[in-house]
């Protein structure tokens, strides 16, 4: 009788046990999560963007920061222009989030 018992409660300890393992996280958050990237977009393209940068945006779990302001022009990652009737992105050299302003020009502008 002593070890039926000693057997049922090893048994159970031994599924509880199995039954409580740490599981992996479904989704982890990109390695640039959080990233902030400023964009100046002329203010008659924001309707025809605002769309796509923040779908982009969302995406990359990045923080994004619209701008139609001159002051925008020298701080912004990117730059869109109007270039002959095209949108045309153009990056801030030095940057620190150029890569991601990089992936939003690739993305945006196609």
């Amino acid at each position: 009788m002593d070890a039926t018992v000693r057997r049922l409660l090893v048994s159970s300890l031994a599924v509880l046990g199995l039954g409580c393992k740490k599981l992996s996280p479904v989704g982890k958050p990109p390695a640039d999560a959080g990233t902030v990237v400023t964009v100046y977009v002329p203010p008659d393209a924001v309707d025809r963007l605002m769309g796509r940068l923040t779908a982009i945006a969302a995406r990359h779990q990045w923080a994004l920061s619209v701008r139609t302001d001159a002051a925008a022009l020298a701080e912004a990652d990117l730059v869109v222009a109007d270039s002959a009737g095209a949108l045309v992105g153009r990056l801030r050299p030095g940057s620190p989030a150029a890569a991601q302003a990089r992936q939003l020009v690739d993305a945006a502008l196609r």
